[in-house]
Parts: structure tokens; sequence; C-alpha cells
């Protein structure tokens, strides 16, 4: 019996450390992530009969509430944030989304801008996810969630961050349906000023 009580105190001991480890590279990512970011970024996009995945390229740049994906393939297309719009451009074909208080965009543009801005618990309470945290080899949260019949949303993100510089790096979103999509993203600047008239539309 005493034994029994003593590995239950030393399990205890244990994810009490790893939750305050976890909590500490939270609020360390948070504190650090840079306020700037322009870079490439290849998506990759997996859809259910599919063989191969859909590859789009492009430019991504952030600052605070402003967020841009410029595709270079397919070109022209593009996907625009600022703190009270949410326009996307899909084939010429121009979309103003709904960013109301409950709609789906207004979830998925705040998660795009917590996600760059490193606020890992952000998104997750945004998106009414489980946080879970991972070393390896970079700073690997995965976010889940248990979606309803017909519910919209993301049953699992993954977001990885470079523990140097703590830019995002990927980050792989799955459906409720299965499909997913996979952003990697490289050569980041986050020292030159961003100017975003020269990609708005």
């Amino acid at each position: 019996m005493i034994k029994k009580i003593i590995l239950w105190v030393a399990l205890c001991v244990l994810s009490t450390s790893a939750t305050l480890a976890n909590d500490k590279v939270i609020a360390e990512l948070k504190a650090n992530a840079p306020e700037q970011v322009s870079c490439q970024f290849e998506q990759q996009k997996f859809l259910k009969g599919m063989a191969k995945p859909v590859i789009s390229k492009g430019v991504l740049l952030y600052q605070p509430q402003n967020f841009g994906m410029y595709y270079s393939q397919p070109e022209g297309d593009y996907l625009q944030i600022t703190p009270n719009s949410f326009v996307m451009q899909t084939r010429g074909k121009v979309r103003n989304h709904n960013i109301k208080a409950g709609s789906p965009m207004l979830t998925l543009k705040n998660t795009l801008v917590m996600c760059m801005a490193g606020d890992v618990q952000g998104v997750a309470n945004e998106n009414g996810a489980t946080l879970s945290y991972a070393n390896n080899g970079g700073h690997e949260f995965t976010l889940t969630k248990d979606l309803k019949k017909g519910e919209k949303g993301y049953s699992k993100i993954v977001l990885v961050y470079d523990p140097q510089s703590y830019v995002l790096t990927q980050m792989t979103m799955v459906e409720g349906n299965g499909n997913y999509t996979i952003y990697t993203l490289t050569q980041h600047d986050t020292k030159q000023k961003i100017d975003f008239q020269l990609y708005k539309k």
C-alpha cells in the first residue's frame, strides 16, 4: 500500500513538473515571438480521393492584427486580414467573409493572427481545444478538439516554432472530414519594415 502511495505521489510530482515546464515554454514563446514577419510559404492541401496534394506557394506577411497570404501559385489568389475584415480571392472570385461574433471565419481569423503572434494558449481557447507540447527539435504544440456532427472547424492543429527565433515554421490544420493542409514557412525576415500597401488589394 505504501509503495502505491509513493508511486502515486511521484507521478503527481512529475505531472506537475511537466505542466510547469510546458507553461514556461508557452509564456516564453508569447513573450518573444516577433512582432512582424515576412516569409515564403508552401501550402500542401491533402484531400480525400486525391493521390497527391494540391501545392500552392507565395508570400506571407504578419503584423499585429494584420495578416496576408499572397499567392504566386496560383497567381492572383490571396487571403487578407485586417482588424475589421477577412477577404479572400480564389480563381478571380473575391469574398468578404462574415467575421461577426460567433462566426467560424472570426475564429479562423483570430487563429491565424494568434498563431503568428506565438499565442498558442489563445489559439487553444479560441478553438475550444486541448493543448499539448513536445520538444521535437522545435517547440511543437498540438491542439485537439472533438467536433460534434456537423460542427465546422478543425479537429487538430499542429504548430511548430523555431526554438531560437520563435518564428512559426510549420502549421498543420486538420478538418473534421479528414482533409488537412500543411503550411511550411521559410526565409523569415523579422527586421525589414513590412509595407502591406505593396500587396493589399
